[in-house]
């Protein structure tokens, strides 16, 4: 199921008496999101990302704008009828039922549409010619195959019989995914749905989400601020910032090609590294180190911010630029350096490979063009090379 969202706005209306003014939660957003992908909307609290998701849901009214669902116009449709399974972050299972009997509760209102066809299978047609359709609600024979299929394909067969309250957190977010789609839903709502889950459980749920979005093929939009759970797990991205997109694309795209700072700032674990530096005769420099020559295009002199992503230098006792390390991390397979420039003199984080050899004090490094960006002083801060 494609879905189209077409200059949505919601402005929730402020208080004056008290000197509160309206809130735009989402700004005239449009977007396209492909049938059958998981797509995420990332951003930091208050960008607008769960505001977006409950419209499209139902559970929020559009302020302006229109939401489509293939070539259906669902923005005024209630929640029920848009086809939508949604999983919230705290899972809102209940507590006093056993697992069956919480994937099986959306099916107990559930109508059945069936043509109506006589005693030779064939279709009765009414007299408009079309034909007669009754709804009846499910036996109970189908909804336990629809639970044990479902049970199946979230793995939690052997949970059936159990109550929330004797599974992991893992567990339960799997009962509140199979509860979503065991109404065979269009579309699949995911609310944070992992910021509940220690490290580990949220590693091993996120690739337990994308293998069941696989599995089932439907289409799947999931909010979250964690930058890694998207890019680990999405077929694309988009990132939001006060309401606003601020860039779209494929995960690794968004991450090497970023648009603007705030993109580039809030992607990436650690975080890009910051200077203060200009463009000059088409190079980058950081204080007089320059760092990177520009042969994409021409670039007028200016003032830029400086941003190196940590994975973007090489120790080079000939490299033009001037690091003083602080502390030194051993991760593994990586070594992660607390250093500063000079220039800055304000502690940044690198990491390099396991096998650099590294000491406390001053060191030259080299820095890799494509890890390291300019972005303009002005406007939205866009990057410039």
């Amino acid at each position: 199921m494609e879905i189209r969202l077409k200059h949505l706005t919601k402005i929730f209306p402020g208080n004056p008496k008290k000197n509160i003014s309206d809130t735009r939660a989402v700004d005239d957003f449009t977007l396209t999101i492909p049938t059958g992908k998981l797509f995420a909307l990332l951003g930091p609290s208050g960008c607008g990302k769960s505001t977006t998701l409950y419209m499209i849901a139902g559970l929020l009214e559009p302020t302006s704008g229109e939401i489509w669902f293939g070539d259906e116009d669902v923005t005024s449709l209630a929640p029920e009828k848009r086809g939508i399974g949604l999983v919230f972050q705290n899972y809102a299972l209940y507590p006093h039922m056993t697992v069956y009997k919480n994937v099986a509760f959306p099916l107990l209102g559930l109508r059945l549409e069936e043509k109506v066809k006589d005693s030779k299978g064939t279709e009765i047609l009414g007299v408009d010619g079309k034909p007669i359709i009754r709804r009846r609600k499910l036996n109970k024979d189908e909804i336990d195959k629809l639970v044990h299929e479902t049970a199946k394909i979230v793995q939690i067969e052997d949970f059936l019989w159990r109550r929330p309250s004797q599974l992991s957190g893992g567990q339960q977010q799997r009962v509140a995914i199979a509860r979503a789609l065991v109404k065979h839903p269009k579309v699949l709502l995911l609310d944070e749905p992992l910021s509940n889950l220690d490290a580990r459980l949220r590693l091993q749920t996120r690739e337990e989400i994308r293998r069941i979005q696989q599995d089932t093929g439907i289409t799947t939009i999931f909010v979250t601020h964690d930058q890694e759970e998207a890019m680990s797990i999405s077929d694309q991205i988009v990132v939001m910032k006060l309401g606003i997109e601020q860039q779209l694309g494929v995960p690794q795209d968004v991450y090497n090609m970023p648009s603007n700072l705030f993109v580039a700032n809030f992607l990436g674990t650690p975080p890009l590294n910051l200077y203060e530096g200009v463009i000059k005769g088409n190079k980058v420099y950081i204080g007089e180190e320059m760092v990177r020559d520009i042969t994409e295009k021409q670039i007028a002199d200016q003032p830029v911010t400086v941003g190196i992503r940590p994975e973007g230098i090489v120790i080079d006792p000939v490299g033009p630029l001037s690091l003083e390390v602080e502390r030194i991390m051993t991760m593994g397979r990586d070594i992660m350096l607390v250093a500063n420039n000079p220039q800055e003199k304000r502690p940044e984080k690198f990491v390099i490979d396991a096998f650099e050899k590294v000491q406390v004090g001053k060191i030259k490094v080299s820095v890799k063009p494509h890890k390291c960006f300019a972005f303009s002083k002005e406007g939205n801060e866009e990057k410039l090379v």
